[in-house]
């Protein structure tokens, strides 16, 4: 009887232990995330700076080649995607566009396939969520 509790106290012990590992695994996944979407929004914001030297821009963040795009005169939401080189082969989850800061417009990726665009302003962000 009394070696069947150490055996439980054991288990549980064992359990508890497993359990602060991935913890703390899950923190570390966590700050490392975080850290490498600082210095993605220092490299964005660094060639946001080259490219405006050049010209008007949008941002575009998320699974994409070119993050910021040359903004042309009645530019479309589709037109600074594909500009970006968006990755994935699946359509986007979600797609928000950010103008000064605010949120202007928030689309479904299927949306896009419907021909519900809409025209970008220079300095627009847009956040694709795939």
């Amino acid at each position: 009887m009394k070696f069947m509790r150490v055996f439980i106290y054991c288990i549980l012990a064992a359990v508890a232990a497993t359990g602060c590992v991935s913890q703390k695994r899950a923190q570390e996944q966590a700050r490392a995330a975080f850290a490498a979407g600082q210095q993605q929004g220092a490299v964005m914001a660094m060639q946001a700076q080259q490219q405006q030297k050049q010209g008007p821009v949008v941002l575009v963040q998320g699974p994409v080649r070119n993050p910021v795009v040359p903004w042309q005169e009645g530019m479309k939401l589709s037109q600074a995607i594909v500009a970006a080189d968006y990755t994935p082969s699946m359509n986007p989850l979600l797609i928000k566009v950010l103008r000064n800061g605010q949120l202007v417009r928030q689309l479904k990726g299927i949306d896009l396939l419907r021909h519900e665009d809409m025209d970008l302003e220079s300095g627009d962000t847009v956040i694709i969520q795939p």
